[in-house]
């Protein structure tokens, strides 16, 4: 399916998030003591080691895909080296973002690893959602290790080149100096082996001129044309262009449908959009739980930044109503059940991972926005 104009707006919002989240590794962090080539938005810099400013291979629907994760692992290597993990370690300060839509459920961690010789990657046990993904430079995911799993990976898994991007997400148990450390803790807990340790470096040189253009093209194509579940895929059996062009583009690093699960929740009416008191209910999506799977609903204001407090629900903490359905207040009365704080013009992302299938939650994603709107109460 394509989008209409309300699912249109809600693409450009996700995609912005998926931007933000997946294709800007350093944003959020500190900031890298080398220059990496890449730039504020994403564009490839002649600094960049991936590419050339002149002579460099031209850059097609065929190979761009390529060439933006060989940006990515080009750049993670120049500020990490090969074969190790640079974390993210607190949580995200709400006086401070530095990254629009930013995830409150899940810290990140970087890492390019040489699979040539094989690699091994265990992720202990918890009771939290906690995987490392793993995916080639065509973007093609060929792993997602989840707690309590050791998976070994050889030169044979991936579909191109010699090196894997780790793109490790962790969820804290509580935002607090405790929920914090634990979660380091739990950063620190992963163990990759590796045979080999050769720094990645692209095995072409691509072109900057005919690269960024068509970049920005295929991400303003996505906001109305995308069908994100079909452009993340953990086979290359599965790439479909143009899908797989403007997804990759737009929201470079995202996880497969079947792993993860994003869209938008828009203000259903003019007072809800203007802040009025209103509420939502729906069903729980149908995800697997049983493995830390949840959902959340984070509110931003249009610009796409964290403006009121409290901002964010998850199956967590949330309270059920008698019959098992979810009521959100937006800017209900002091003392309301699962209450948020809106701004005007308010956006919301709702957050689904672990699916119990894609197709479930598909079909979940088109009711919820087709027949539960956040209208104003009367």
């Amino acid at each position: 399916m394509t989008l209409n104009r309300r699912q249109a707006v809600a693409g450009a919002s996700l995609l912005t998030l998926l931007s933000a989240c997946g294709t800007s590794p350093t944003a959020g962090g500190p900031s890298p003591a080398v220059d990496t080539g890449v730039g504020k938005n994403g564009e490839a810099l002649p600094a960049n080691p991936a590419f050339a400013a002149t002579g460099g291979q031209k850059v097609t629907m065929d190979n761009v895909v390529r060439a933006e994760t060989a940006k990515y692992f080009a750049a993670e290597t120049l500020q990490t080296g090969p074969n190790k993990f640079r974390h993210e370690r607190n949580g995200i300060d709400l006086k401070n973002q530095t990254v629009i839509r930013s995830n409150f459920d899940l810290i990140y961690s970087y890492a390019v690893y040489d699979v040539s010789g094989g690699i091994t990657i265990t992720v202990p046990a918890y009771d939290l959602l906690h995987l490392v993904h793993v995916f080639d430079e065509n973007a093609v995911t060929i792993a997602v290790v989840y707690p309590g799993q050791t998976v070994k990976l050889a030169a044979k898994d991936v579909s191109y080149g010699s090196h894997v991007y780790l793109f490790m997400r962790t969820q804290p148990r509580s935002n607090d100096d405790k929920g914090m450390q634990e979660m380091r803790q739990r950063q620190d807990s992963v163990v990759v082996q590796a045979a080999s340790a050769r720094p990645y470096v692209s095995q072409v040189k691509y072109d900057i001129d005919s690269f960024n253009p068509l970049r920005a093209q295929l991400i303003q194509r996505a906001v109305t044309e995308g069908v994100i579940e079909q452009g993340f895929v953990d086979s290359a059996k599965d790439i479909k262009a143009p899908q797989y062009q403007m997804i990759n583009l737009a929201g470079w690093g995202g996880l497969p449908a079947k792993h993860a699960f994003y869209f938008v929740v828009l203000p259903g009416d003019e007072a809800a959009k203007n802040a009025a008191p209103s509420s939502v209910t729906f069903r729980r999506p149908d995800l697997q739980y049983d493995r830390a799977g949840y959902w959340s609903l984070t509110v931003y204001d249009e610009k796409g930044w964290v403006v009121t407090d409290p901002f964010h629900l998850n199956s967590r903490n949330v309270k059920p109503n008698a019959d098992g359905s979810i009521t959100l207040n937006f800017n209900g009365a002091a003392g309301a059940v699962n209450n948020i704080q809106v701004p005007r013009n308010w956006n919301a992302l709702f957050r689904a991972y672990l699916p119990v299938s894609v197709q479930s939650i598909v079909k979940y994603r088109d009711d919820f926005v087709a027949n539960h709107k956040v209208l104003a109460r009367k």
